[in-house]
């Protein structure tokens, strides 16, 4: 049961992390040329995806701490698991 809510969980919070990039992709900014300056529109796209990348951050947390992933519990013994332990983790971010 405790898994398939983390399993829920994580969906939910990748879920939301997708629609802030869109919504980010959507009100990317634009300029206009004046005669001497170029103008800027306000520039909400750089707060939605940092909001994309903190729903990410905080699966991938939750996914680390709830599997005592490497750096969260117990570590392997040095050998073959735990160099795919690592470069997984290097992959992941």
């Amino acid at each position: 049961m405790a898994s398939m809510f983390l399993l829920i969980t994580v969906f939910v919070l990748d879920l939301i992390a997708f629609a802030f990039a869109v919504a980010a992709e959507q009100r990317r900014s634009t300029t206009r040329i004046s005669t001497t300056i170029i103008v800027y529109d306000s520039d909400i796209s750089t707060g939605l995806g940092v909001g994309a990348f903190l729903f990410l951050l905080a699966s991938q947390d939750l996914i680390m701490v709830a599997s005592r992933c490497f750096c969260c519990g117990k570590p392997l013994n040095p050998g073959g698991s735990r160099t795919l332990e690592l470069v997984l983790f290097i992959i992941c971010w």
